[in-house]
């Protein structure tokens, strides 16, 4: 998937994997939304 696509559905941020290749630190809270959308998201491919 392309990163923008990533970004806007993960965190409601297109540039979202942009900022953390220049360096962003993210949020634990944001970090953790990232990651409960990463195990949803493959979970939900595995479903289907």
């Amino acid at each position: 998937m392309p990163w923008t696509k990533f970004g806007r559905l993960a965190t409601h941020d297109p540039r979202f994997v942009a900022d953390l290749r220049n360096g962003r630190q993210p949020r634990s809270s944001t970090a953790e939304r990232v990651e409960h959308f990463m195990n949803f998201y493959r979970s939900d491919i595995h479903a289907a």
